[in-house]
Order: structure tokens, then sequence, then C-alpha cells
């Protein structure tokens, strides 16, 4: 017997079961047939497999109502024969005729109907007695379910894909298709839904496997607005040479009501969009695009959502192979694993990949096990790991091709361009009219007048013209089409049209067809008349066909140098990713400091899990951020950071991806992070999106580019029409006309071609976005993440007012002090109350989970006392109450111990005050305030801690505590620079008003520009407040205000201030609000003084501010440069290329040399901005 599964797609219950056994039985003995409900699948045992037995199977389950997905005979496909009509709109039959079979299916619909009645019911008013209400406000847990899709070539396929998906699963309304990277994702609420997917996906005839299935956490949006759920669409775009494209492309997706807001880069030839719906909505943006004459392909659909994997996915490859028991085994070492490691994409002979899916488990489930389990089969084996294409890689793959193609056509016209030259320049121009070699060329040949170098220029230019300008000629058909589509306004159609792609073609175009009118003409002359009248028996030469060639070589040529230009201006962020090592050296069986350690191996980086042990030898960069578990040594970090002064890491100490050790002194470290989590991942994800950030000043060179084709357009048709009307008019002498035939008309066409090659909007449009990338990567190297991109780097050069948080930011904030404490209880005489109280153990509890620096000191000022007296049993509490930027409240464990108190509290003063008794004056006793007013003065933060009694409703003051937070050496010679530059510095904080003004009066704040005993959540309101009272020094506007922060606690207040400059670690680095980030940069600055001496003071996260805004103001300057020069340019070019200086000795701009000035603007932006890579920060004396 032989056997068929088929795999079903709708078997639900016994009565399917009995339905399938039933259809079946005329064709096959009922016990020949197997139906497993669970595996949704019918074996049938049939004498011997025959295409007519599958037939009449599947014919039977069709007609049944029964949705055929696979049948498994050992790889045959499954043959539907059904057609088209009943493919498409057979579905309703079949699932009206399954129904009818199926009582899981009747008895959903009865319950349907039922509920549908009782929502009736409920509408008018009637009893809902007996019916359960379920709250559809209960958000239900989602999933991100990601497949791995086979045999999709195209579009098409993945159209057919997606179609598939909605048609049959309209539940399922998140779901995307890659086609670049072969994968699927769909974001569902319930998993079974992903079986569903995967059947078809393959139902329609491509391989499909289930990759990842993984729980996420929902947008902060309305869960009962589905068509409000947004998506992040990465895509990379070919075909964009200029500022122009990229209006082209942003005046198309303009117009596409759905997309919520979008960021397109010319640097990274990408793209970036947050839409709704984008099954429907990405193929109106694919087609926009292409349509507009670009290349457009999806790399990513993600919803706006966050996700932790913990699962790792690996592709391997596997070479030496050499029999079909090959893969089998191969898949049995993955089927040993159980369920800990799944397999995505099996391997076969035919396939020599495996793609899986597994949960690192050290050490029996790592990378490495399963790379030696295979290798062991067999010593022929080869297992390499292969890594999916990046975002980065797509985009310089496409960029590639570009350059590709253009080098390709500017070799051709290189090669066409040297016998233009020696028949047109050097025969026809250079060489005397008795010249032998030009006589022959100037006879007329074939018909009428028309020379030999003519028909030449017409054989050449023509090959040039239809091969190698055609990059220009289609980019611009398609620029125009996409115009007359139905929706476009008028405005645009007339005054925002074409691009740089528009004007070439223009001006090729005119002079190709412009010199076959030439020809013609000259064809149809007389030899004998015309021509003897010239130059004897010489032919009619006057065309514009060298011109065809020249200046489609140098317009190919300008914008391969462009091209190679960007290139390297975008390589100073991609660089950052290249600072992880490809190899590592693997600690393995670690038993811990001092123990005997086993020699290490070097392997490769894909190989390391979280977990392992590696050793990081001198000069060597560790791979991912690990922790040091053994020895301490110095590490460059100026890669991160952007100083090369060491920093020394030991035991128990973070060392980050990217850096180097440079101590001497090999280190072992446990690994932390893989790839994609450290935090040179997050450095380089920041810099990647803020390089999509545009300045507003790139919004005014779009301006000027969307109207500079129709304006260069409208300027040429006036230069021809008034050279053409003062010709034919008399007004010019008759020595200007030059040529032989065509008269005034085509005389004053030249100046009309000129002025269409020489016009480049390329250079207004580039003049900004190269220069803050450049900028953006030097601020990297500097320690500075510029993650609000071009609008920071804008406003950062114009700031006015810049606000200092004060813990953490003026002061070090890492470990304060606690400089004195005094207790404050008082039982008012009551013996039952005692004074013996565990106070400091009190005070220790409740901050036993406080991040905040002030808690930490208290907490390790208790712990490090020797005579701190603490009990074991922790006495509060960790359920507490916090009340923002006061203080907090947490419940007494064992009132025992504590002499009868229930609860506790500790904060501000203020917070004390509000929650004492009216009728306790502890607080207002004179010596007690002049002690803590002393400590204020010394720049102290005081806290205090209460309790309550069981008897109690109100807290007593119990104990005053005084916190010193050491101010940063460089903080006050920072202030003063900031000064002298003549931008105001303030200073908001939560703290009194003593201890701010006493910490002010130290970092050189006038006390009058203090904000103090704000909370969190007014600092931003204080922010606004500045905004609208203080104006700007520069102008009449109101003041640019900058506000420094740590970054989480000063969220809102950053989010509000036009620049929010966040100082933190890599970790605070993908929280933060803020538009700059600083990286720690430890230095030595030194100083000079009022008298002239000078001092070294430790530099930290400040001194980059001077730095960062040095940086912003250098990167405008450029900017401001670039667009000067770009718009002289054209200022300049366009008059002389139209023939105001004709009249001097007749000099005029050539068409030819005009495309080469044209080409050598945009390349003089370029690389006026790429200078900047030049830039140093000077000395802080001199900022």
């Amino acid at each position: 017997m032989e056997y068929y599964i088929f795999a079903l797609d709708n078997i639900h219950c016994q009565s399917c079961q009995e339905s399938i056994v039933r259809v079946l039985e005329p064709i096959v003995p009922s016990d020949h047939v197997l139906v497993d409900i669970a595996e949704k699948t019918v074996t049938v045992a049939v004498p011997t497999r025959t295409e007519d037995i599958k037939h009449q199977i599947i014919e039977r389950l069709y007609n049944a109502g029964f949705d055929v997905i696979t049948v498994d005979d050992h790889g045959a496909d499954t043959p539907f024969g059904h057609s088209l009509w009943d493919i498409l709109w057979g579905k309703r039959k079949r699932t009206k005729k399954h129904h009818e079979y199926c009582k899981s299916c009747q008895d959903e619909k009865r319950q349907r109907k039922s509920t549908s009645s009782s929502a009736t019911d409920e509408k008018n008013g009637g009893s809902l007695e007996g019916v359960t209400i379920v709250d559809s406000a209960v958000e239900t847990q989602l999933y991100r379910v990601i497949f791995s899709i086979g045999g999709m070539t195209c579009a098409a396929c993945q159209n057919s894909v997606s179609a598939a998906v909605s048609d049959r699963l309209p539940e399922v309304t998140e779901f995307g298709v890659d086609l670049l990277t072969k994968s699927g994702m769909a974001v569902v609420d319930d998993k079974r839904l992903a079986n569903r997917i995967q059947q078809i996906i393959e139902d329609v005839g491509y391989d499909c496997e289930v990759v990842e299935i993984v729980p996420l956490e929902k947008q902060a949006s309305d869960p009962e607005d589905e068509h409000n759920k947004l998506f992040k669409v990465s895509a990379s775009l070919g075909g964009m040479t200029c500022a122009s494209c990229v209006n082209a492309v942003n005046e198309q997706v303009k117009l596409l009501p759905f997309i919520k807001s979008f960021n397109v880069s010319l640097m990274n030839n990408s793209a970036e969009f947050v839409i709704t719906e984008p099954k429907v909505n990405v193929d109106k943006i694919k087609n926009a695009i292409e349509d507009a004459g670009y290349e457009f392909s999806v790399v990513s659909i993600m919803p706006v959502v966050t996700v932790k994997s913990q699962s790792r996915t690996v592709n391997l490859s596997v070479t030496g192979m050499f029999c079909g028991h090959c893969p089998e085994r191969i898949n049995e070492v993955f089927s040993s694993y159980g369920n800990a490691v799944t397999v995505d994409d099996p391997i076969t002979m035919d396939h020599p990949y495996i793609k899986f899916t597994y949960i690192p488990n050290p050490p029996q489930t790592t990378i490495r096990t399963i790379l030696n389990n295979i290798k062991a089969i067999s010593p022929e084996f080869s297992v390499e790991i292969v890594h999916p294409i990046t975002l980065e890689e797509r985009s310089k793959q496409m960029a590639a091709a570009e350059r590709k193609k253009i080098l390709y056509r500017a070799i051709f016209s290189v090669v066409a361009a040297i016998p233009t030259f020696i028949l047109g320049i050097v025969g026809m121009s250079l060489l005397p009219k008795t010249n032998s070699f030009r006589v022959y060329l100037d006879e007329p040949l074939w018909v009428g007048s028309v020379s030999r170098v003519t028909w030449a220029m017409f054989i050449i230019s023509t090959f040039v013209y239809f091969y190698s300008a055609n990059v220009f000629h289609t980019k611009a058909y398609k620029e125009i089409t996409s115009l007359w589509r139905p929706g476009t306004s008028w405005r645009r159609r007339l005054f925002k049209f074409g691009s740089m792609n528009l004007l070439m073609s223009l001006g090729t175009t005119i002079s190709y067809f412009a010199s076959i009118a030439l020809l013609i003409l000259a064809a149809h002359s007389e030899n004998s008349t015309m021509a003897m009248q010239h130059h004897g028996q010489g032919g009619y030469t006057t065309t514009y066909f060298d011109s065809v060639v020249f200046l489609t070589m140098f317009l190919l040529l300008g914008r391969l140098l462009e091209a190679f230009s960007k290139a390297k201006t975008a390589s100073a962020v991609s660089l950052l990713g290249k600072l992880r090592p490809d190899t590592v050296h693997l600690v393995e069986d670690y038993s811990g400091p001092g123990q005997q350690t086993e020699s290490s191996q070097v392997v490769s980086i894909d190989l390391i899990e979280a977990g392992d042990y590696i050793k990081i030898l001198p000069g060597m960069s560790p791979p991912a951020d690990s922790i040091v578990v053994e020895g301490k040594s110095s590490w460059d970090e100026s890669a991160l950071t952007g100083e090369s002064l060491p920093v020394e890491h030991g035991i128990g100490q973070q060392i980050y991806a990217g850096t180097i050790n440079t101590g001497g002194v090999p280190v072992i470290a446990k690994v932390v992070a893989v790839e994609g989590s450290s935090m040179l991942d997050q450095i380089v994800e920041a810099v990647r999106q803020g390089q999509l950030h545009r300045a507003p000043i790139e919004r005014v060179a779009d301006r000027i580019t969307g109207i500079f084709v129709p304006f260069v357009t409208l300027i040429a048709i006036i230069t021809w029409v008034v050279w053409l009307g003062l010709g034919l008019s008399g007004k010019l002498p008759e020595s200007y006309l030059d040529i032989e035939v065509g008269g005034w008309t085509v005389w004053a066409l030249q100046f009309a071609i000129a002025v269409f090659v020489v016009a480049c909007p390329c250079g207004i449009g580039l003049a900004a976005p190269t220069a803050l990338f450049v900028g953006t990567g030097l601020a990297a190297k500097y320690g500075i993440l510029a993650k609000g991109g071009g609008e920071a780097f804008q406003e950062g050069s114009r700031i006015d007012v810049i606000c200092f948080d004060k813990t953490g930011t003026l002061t070090e904030g890492g470990e304060p002090k606690v400089t004195h404490e005094k207790v404050i209880f008082n039982n008012n005489g009551d013996a039952s109350i005692s004074k013996n109280l565990p106070l400091r153990q009190i005070a220790r509890d409740l901050e036993l989970s406080s991040t905040h620096p002030l808690g930490i000191a208290i907490r390790n000022h208790v712990e490090s006392d020797p005579a701190k007296n603490i009990q074991n049993p922790i006495l509060v509490s960790q359920d507490l109450t916090e009340t923002s930027g006061r203080g907090l409240k947490g419940s007494i464990l064992h009132h025992h111990l504590t002499g009868n108190i229930c609860e506790a509290l500790i904060g501000s003063e203020k917070f004390m005050r509000e929650n004492v008794s009216d009728d306790d004056h502890t607080l207002d006793d004179e010596s007690i305030q002049a002690e803590i007013h002393e400590w204020k003065q010394q720049g102290n933060s005081i806290v205090f801690v209460g309790v309550r009694f069981l008897d109690d409703t109100k807290f007593k003051p119990a104990l005053v505590m005084a916190v010193a937070d050491k101010i940063r050496d460089e903080a006050p010679f920072v202030i003063k620079k900031l000064q002298s530059m003549g931008i105001e510095t303030w200073m908001i904080t939560g703290d009194n008003h003593v201890t701010a003004a006493a910490v002010a009066a130290q970092v050189n704040i006038p006390e009058n520009q203090v904000i103090a005993e704000v909370l969190p959540s007014q600092k931003a309101d204080k922010i606004k407040f500045l905004q609208k009272t203080l104006t700007s020094k520069r102008n009449s506007g109101r003041a640019v205000v900058a506000m420094v922060g740590d970054g989480i606690n000063d969220a809102p207040s950053l989010s509000a201030a036009d620049v929010g400059i966040a100082i933190g670690s890599g970790s605070d680095i993908a929280l933060s609000s803020a538009k700059f980030v600083l990286l720690q940069k430890p230095t030595v600055l030194t100083t000079s003084g009022d008298d002239g001496e000078t001092t070294e003071v430790k530099a930290d996260y400040l001194s980059s501010i001077l730095t960062l805004i040095d940086l912003s103001r250098t990167v405008f300057r450029r900017i401001k440069f670039n667009f000067a020069w770009a718009l002289v340019y054209n200022c300049v070019a366009i008059p002389i290329a139209a023939g105001v200086i004709y009249p001097y000795k007749n000099s005029r701009l050539d068409p030819v040399w005009a495309a080469l000035a044209m080409a050598l603007s945009s390349v003089s932006v370029i690389t006026s901005s790429l200078l900047l890579k030049f830039y140093k920060p000077p000395s802080i004396s001199k900022i």
C-alpha cells in the first residue's frame, strides 16, 4: 500500500471526520482513511499512487467544502485543476457546503446569530437576563509572527501572497511581505492563526515556514480604532541623484493621506514612512514613487510596537553533502534537541541551507554545540553561518547598481567622444580649411548637402542619445507622466514639475532633434547652389550632434563623481558599525577568578552567546558589551565617546563593543549583550535615525528646487524667444549669424540649450544634507549623538539660553555623601513611645530600590557606618507610594521592632510639612532651622524622615540628613565659557532655594537665573515660560532655549526645550527624549584664569556642550557657504548661458562647456562638505 497525506484547512470536529470518510467511501474504503483532527490531516491508503486517484480525492474533498492545502506524496505539487472562476468565486459555495457537514461550524453560526440577536435586544431596550457581557475594552495579547517564504521572485509574487492572506483571513489586519528577505510578518491576537497563515501561503504555491512567534507590547493608541494603528515601512529607493529627486518623491507621497510622517534620505538612498493599513497602502506608495521614475523596494514593515525576543534565528550553509541521506542525518541532529530548536527551513540536497530558531541555554544548547554536532556527522561537511542582508547593505547595493549603470554609459560616451573630438573639433575646427582631411570630411555624401562629418556625427550621437542618455530620458518621462495622474493639482503640474533629469533630457533632446531638423534641411539643399556659396564643394556641417555627445559625457561623468562623493560622505557614520571585531578568544569551562583557566580558542563572533566568557587581549576589542570578571586594564573608548584618554575598568565593571584594550593586560569578561542590543548598536541606530531628521533650512532648499525646473524652463524659452525676435527684427548684426543653415531660429536655440544644461539645482539641494551627514558623523566621533539630526544642528547653532538641571548635571550625581544628620524626633513626654527607634534603618529601607542619587547616598551611608545597628529583617514594605519630586511613603512590616510605627516617609521639607499635624512645631524650632539653614548654605540637599504610629493620623518629624553632591570640576569653567559666548545660563532644580543658590554661586550662575523647588512635571512649564519671555540677542524673535539633563527624569523638559541635551550612558540613549546625547568624555582641560595663571581641571560630560555648540555653528556656516556658492553659481551661470555677454566679442557659453560647469558645481558643493572631515574641536580657551 502507498499513502497520500492531505492537509486540510477546515477540519474542526468529529462531524468533519465522519463527513470526510463518507465523501471518500465511493472511491476509497473507509478503513483506508485516517482523519487527524489535531493535525488537520487526512491520510489515505491506496494500492498505487496515480494522478487520477489523487485528483478524484481532491475533487471530492473540494466539492464537500474542505480546503485542501497540501498533498504530501514526496514532493509532488497539488494539482487543483479548477477554473479561475471557481478559485476566485467558489469559496462562498464551498463554505456553504462545508456548513452542511460540519456541526462545529453550525454551532458557531447559531452562537453568532444568538449573539447578534442579543445585541439587537440590548439596542432595542430588551432584557439582558442570561446574557454574559464581555468587556470589549480588555486588551488581548498580541503576537508578532515572522515567516520565511520561499519561491517569490518578483513583486507579483509578493502581491499574490498578501492578497491570499487578506482574502482568506480578513481578521488578520496587519500583514506584510518583504520580497527582498523573502519573509512575511503578521500581528495576530491568536497564535493559532500563524499555522493558518502558513497554510494559506503554501496554498498559493510558495514555501512557508514560521520563523518566530513573540509577544508584543501594544502601542499607545486607541485599541478600538483598528484603522489608526501605525506601521513603520523602511524602503530602499533607487535612482535618486539630487535634491530635486528627493523633492519629486516628497511631492508624490505628500498626496497620500494615509502617510502620517515620512523621511527620505538622499545619502542612504532610503526612506521611512509611518502609515496605516500597510497591506493596501504600501502598494500605493510603491506605485506613486515608481510613477515618478524611481525604484522602490520594501525592506521591512514593522508595527509601532516593542518586542523583546529571547530566541535567536540562524541560517546555515552546509557544503560537502555527498548522498541523499546527508540532509536526513543533519535534520536528525536538530530533532535531537526536541522543542529547544525549531527548524524553519529544512535542508535538502538541492537546497543546502537550513534555517532554525533556538533559545540559547549554555552549555547544552548553543550555536557551537549545534555546529559541532553537524560537523561530527562527516568530516566532509563544511558549515558556515549565512547573515541576512541589512538595510544599509541593500541601500549600498542599489547605489552600487546605479553607479554601475552610469559607469557603463559614461564609458560608452567617453569612447564615443574620442572620434567626435577628432572629427568634429580637430577635423572641422582646428585644421585649416585647405587641409585634405578636412576637405574630405566636408564633402557632401549620399543626399543633398549633408557632409560626411555630419553623417558620422549623426550615427555616433544616435547611439549616445538612445543608450548613454536614456537614464535621463526614462526618469524624465516618468516624472512628467506621473504629474498627469488623476488627483494631481494643476499648480503642481505647471509650477512644480521635473528634476535635474528633465533638464538634462531637454538639453540633449533639443540638441539631437534640432540637429535632425538641420540634417533634413541640408538633405533637401542643392550642393551646386547653396553649398558653393559657403565653401566651394563642401557640405553643410551646422548641427549639434557633437554637443549631444559631449553634453552626455560631461553630465554622466559629473553624476558619476557625485555618486562616488555621496558614498564617501555617508561612510563617516557607517564606519561606526564596523568597529566590532570578526573574531574573539572564547574561554570555555571558566571556573572563576584565580582558578586554573583553560586556554582560549579563537572563534567567530557569530558563535558567541550571552553568558559566554571571553578573553580580550591587549590591542583587541570586545565583540559585545561585557562585564569584567578577571583582570584590570585601560580601555580606549574614543570610538564611542570621542576621547582617546584611556579609562580603567576592573572586576564588576562594564566594557563596550567598539572599545580597545590599551592597558597591556588581558582580561576575562562575561558577555551580557549580543549583537543588536549593545551600546555600539544603540549608537549606530541613534545616528542612523538622526540622519533622517531634516533641518528647517533643508525645507528652504526644497522650496527653491521645487520651482527651479519650471523657472529654468521659462528662462530658456524666454531666452530663445528674445534672441529669435532680435534676430528676425534686424536688431542684430549679420555677423552674429555664424551658422550655415537654420537661420536665427537655430542660432537662438543654442542659448536655450545652454540654459537648460548649465542650470543646476543639485548644488542647492546638496548644500545642507551633505554637510549635515558629515556633521553627524563628526558629532559621533567626538562623543555626541545627534538624535535630532539636521534640525538639532540648526537649533544648536542658534542657542540663546541653556538651562541646567542640578543633580547629576552640574553635580556629579554618582556618589553624593551624607555630610550631616540629626535626630529631631520628640515623643512629647509620652513614655509609651521609645526614643530609641531604628530611624536610620527605616531611612535605608525606604531607599532600598531607589535609583535617585540622594537615595543611593543615604542607603550607602547607613550601610557603611560600623555603628549602624541594622537588624536583619527589612522593616519597610517595598510596595512604596511615590509623590513625584517630593518623596516616598511606605508601610512598616514589623511593628514590634519599630516601637509601633506603622508607616514612614522620606523626602523634602515641603513634603514633610504637608504630612505633619498642625500642632507639631518640631520643624519650626529655631535651633533646628538654624542648623538646617547652615547646611543649605554649604550647598547640601536636605532630606527628612518622618514616622506615623498606630494611633496617629499624621506623621512626626524624626530624622534630618544633609547630602552633598560634588560639583563637577569643569562646571564653573563651562558655564563661564558659555556666558562669554553670549549664552545665558539658568538652573532649574527641585531642590530648595538656599541650596540651589549656593550651588549656582559655585558654578557662576547668577542667583536671579535660578528656578528652585520645581517638580519634574513643572520643569517643562518653566522651559516654555522662558521661551515666551526671553528674546534672542541676534534678532527680535524669541530665544532658543536648550535644556541639559539626565535624559530620563528630565524627559518632559528635554522634550519641551528647543534643544534637549541628555547626559547619560549608553543605556540611556534609546530612552532619552533629547535631540543630543552626550556620552562620557573624561579628559583634562587646561584653563586660563583672569590673572593669566593656568590650571588643570578634570572634564566630563559638560565639556562636550562647548564642542556641540562649536560644531553646530561650524556645520551651519558650511551649509550657508554651500548655499551661497550654489546660488551664486546659478545666478551667474544662467545669464551667461543665456548670452548676456555675447555682445562682447561674441563671447558665449557653449552647451558643451555649460555641461561641464554644471557637473563641477555639484561636485564642488559635495567637496566643500567633505572638507568638514578635517574639523578639530578648538582648544577650550579659544571657543
